[in-house]
């Protein structure tokens, strides 16, 4: 089952990016790249692939996330490409909104990864999943190879489970608006460590500072109901009781 589930979603994978705006997208990139370069679909668009083919819910897809490596430590992306149609992010590479594109493409070089740099590791796939924040995102498409690499990524979408990848990533601002804009988005029942980590760890400061990032975002509407939700997971007296309350949720949902 995990095998042949596998096999149908790199095909869905497939299938998605060769979609005109992002296959002419990928082919821009692979002709301004060094040759030996690999370019991977990283995170949140294969994540939501996912989802739908495990609970037949379709999330919407609003920005791709491509990390490349094979390339030396002498290139930039800034020399490769236009400077002018790109924006610098602050993960350590550039956001291109490609023409006639529905998606925003966030690219960057693995040895520019702000964790990868921060903790001095190699620039490699290995590093790259073991530094993203939560395992439901450990998932990176070789676009040349056509090849899924995850961790446990498909265990816990099947069940439906928001748990910490790593937690050393990140700014605690950072961490809790991740934490609550994925909870909100997927629906996902939380691990302990994220009950916990929500609970315990999301000061007022913290939550102010979060507040206003949502709001800046998506405006006021869409800022309450992720607020709402966390007061939601806030009000219950310990895990346990959270998860019989999501356990009998998702029951009824079936």
């Amino acid at each position: 089952m995990r095998g042949t589930g596998k096999h149908v979603i790199e095909g869905k994978i497939a299938d998605f990016i060769s979609q005109q705006p992002v296959r002419e997208a990928l082919a821009y990139l692979a002709d301004a790249l060094p040759g030996g370069a690999v370019i991977y679909l990283v995170g949140g668009a294969i994540r939501n692939l996912i989802i739908e083919f495990f609970h037949h819910r379709r999330l919407s897809i609003d920005d791709i996330d491509l990390f490349i490596g094979g390339v030396a430590d002498d290139i930039h992306l800034a020399e490769i490409f236009p400077e002018e149609r790109f924006i610098t992010t602050d993960l350590g590479g550039v956001r291109w909104k490609p023409a006639g594109s529905a998606y925003d493409i966030d690219i960057c070089l693995l040895k520019d990864f702000i964790i990868i740099k921060k903790y001095r590791l190699d620039p490699l796939l290995e590093n790259l999943l073991d530094s993203l924040d939560f395992t439901m995102n450990t998932v990176a498409f070789d676009i040349r190879s056509r090849r899924l690499n995850e961790r446990n990524a498909l265990t816990d979408i099947q069940k439906q489970v928001m748990a910490f990848n790593t937690l050393r990533l990140y700014t605690k601002t950072t961490i809790a608006y991740r934490t609550l804009l994925l909870r909100h988005k997927t629906g996902f029942t939380l691990s302990q460590d994220v009950f916990d980590f929500v609970k315990k760890a999301i000061d007022l400061d913290t939550l102010m500072a979060v507040k206003q990032i949502l709001n800046t975002r998506f405006g006021k509407n869409r800022m309450q109901a992720i607020l709402d939700d966390y007061d939601g997971i806030c009000s219950f007296g310990s895990f346990d009781d959270y998860r019989r309350h999501a356990a009998e949720s998702m029951a009824g949902e079936a």
